[in-house]
């Protein structure tokens, strides 16, 4: 079945990454590569300890994709590419990512029933991904 992961590109931060989300949707790491272990760090040691494909996995499903930028240069700029839109199922997951997420984070949109019969919530984490997390009544 096909299916949509979201991939974050962010600026030398994919391993805190990993770890706030892995922790916000208790998934796991995976396939953690640097661009040394690829070989491409050009002999920068900052290079070469920088991420250049991670993956978190949740009960053998694949939830996000990382990779930190190749350079420390201003076209990666936290929150402004992507929004992501992730679906529970069930409100207690929905509730425990919602407060992970607003600490130090940006509440756009406050948790709450909607007229679609969803519980939805929109807002921005601490590291400048802004998410709308939405769980749908059956």
């Amino acid at each position: 079945m096909a299916n949509t992961i979201p991939y974050l590109e962010l600026n030398g931060n994919t391993k805190e990454a990993l770890e706030f989300y892995g922790n916000a949707f208790g998934a796991t790491p995976t396939m953690v590569q640097t661009y040394a272990e690829m070989g491409d760090s050009r002999g920068d040691e900052t290079l070469g300890n920088r991420i250049v494909h991670a993956r978190l996995e949740k009960d053998g499903v694949e939830l996000l994709y990382f990779s930190d930028s190749y350079t420390d240069d201003e076209s990666v700029v936290a929150g402004n590419m992507l929004s992501i839109a992730f679906m529970f199922d069930d409100e207690a997951s929905l509730k425990a990512t919602y407060e992970i997420f607003k600490d130090g984070g940006h509440v756009s949109i406050e948790l709450q029933e909607m007229p679609w019969g969803g519980t939805y919530a929109k807002l921005t984490d601490k590291l400048g991904v802004e998410w709308q997390l939405n769980w749908q009544k059956s």
